[in-house]
């Protein structure tokens, strides 16, 4: 049984309460908006603002049935916003939770997922954000697994002292520093394979830390050393680095509107956002409503991002 009333009521409040100092913004209920064909169809709450020249628009479904949500519920929202023109974020709102399949259905179609007992002022607000996502490589390893040159008879004998050692340098080195120090010099293999798996992670886990496999061969300079200081050469070792996505604020720096003064028509809007190491970001919204994506590098350097591929969850697989 779905009684919407209290949970829509409740909602609305702690929206209209997070967002009372916030300009520009509006908070309608139970807002009819026509689709694509004309058709007017009914938003629970539609929230509008205008930020930085962009107009944001974020729809809440709300539902209290006295069970979990089913997936079906996930997808009839869905069908409803995405024939919805302009809508940038969506959001379900229940009392009682979701169902695994309407989890896995939300996660892929982006919609954000809450309970009526754990929304609270800091979420509603953070929709409002515009976040960047940076990787951060931890110095935090799981135990190498090492491919040396020796007989699986000789290796049960063996205690490796944790020591590496060069030949060419006749210098000893511990294997946490040998690790830290191919990761440095292999970090964008590092970081590619790491948004890879970022794009498989459940979307409430995404700024936890993972593991990252990675490989290394080694010339024949190097060798481990033993307890009893014997020394075997050492071809490679596999092991995974852990590295976390770090939400932030992005630091917006400029943001524009190109006005046809002829006609006093919008053409495009553009926010820039400043990124490390004096490199920046634009992003511009056209009259076609589509998004470009620009990168410029400190030296000045500035090229068009295009999508490489997309990741479905559902088929654990990615798409070029």
């Amino acid at each position: 049984m779905n009684k919407k009333g209290k949970i829509l009521e409740d909602t609305i409040r702690l929206i209209q309460e997070s967002l009372i100092s916030t300009p520009n913004t509006k908070v309608f209920q139970n807002y009819l908006i026509k689709n694509e064909s004309g058709q007017k169809r009914e938003i629970d709450i539609l929230i509008s603002s205008n930020i930085n020249s962009f107009e944001l628009k974020i729809a809440i479904e709300c539902k209290n049935f006295n069970k979990k949500v089913p997936v079906k519920e996930i997808e009839a929202f869905q069908s409803k916003c995405e024939r919805i023109k302009d809508i940038h974020k969506k959001v379900f709102v229940s009392s009682l939770g979701y169902q695994k399949d309407a989890i896995q259905a939300a996660n892929f179609f982006g919609i954000e997922l809450q309970t009526a007992d754990r929304l609270d002022k800091e979420s509603i607000r953070n929709w409002f954000n515009i976040k960047q996502i940076k990787l951060e490589i931890l110095p935090k390893f799981d135990a190498p697994e090492l491919i040396i040159d020796s007989t699986e008879e000789e290796i049960e004998t063996l205690v490796f002292s944790g020591r590496i050692y060069n030949s060419k340098t006749s210098k000893n080195i511990e294997i946490q520093k040998l690790l830290i120090e191919n990761v440095e010099k292999n970090k964008n293999s590092i970081r590619n394979s790491s948004i890879l798996e970022w794009m498989k992670i459940d979307t409430s886990k995404k700024l936890a830390e993972f593991p990252v496999k990675f490989q290394l061969s080694f010339t024949k300079n190097y060798f481990i050393e033993t307890d009893c200081n014997k020394r075997i050469g050492l071809f490679g070792l596999n092991s995974s680095v852990y590295v976390k996505f770090k939400e932030q604020d992005a630091n917006i720096i400029d943001a524009r509107e190109l006005i046809k003064t002829e006609y006093n028509e919008n053409i495009a809007r553009s926010v820039t956002i400043d990124l490390d190491k004096n490199s920046k970001s634009i992003i511009i919204l056209g009259k076609d409503n589509k998004f470009s994506f620009f990168s410029t590098d400190d030296k000045g350097n500035t090229v068009k991002l295009e999508k490489l591929f997309e990741y479905n969850p559902k088929e654990n697989k990615f798409k070029i």
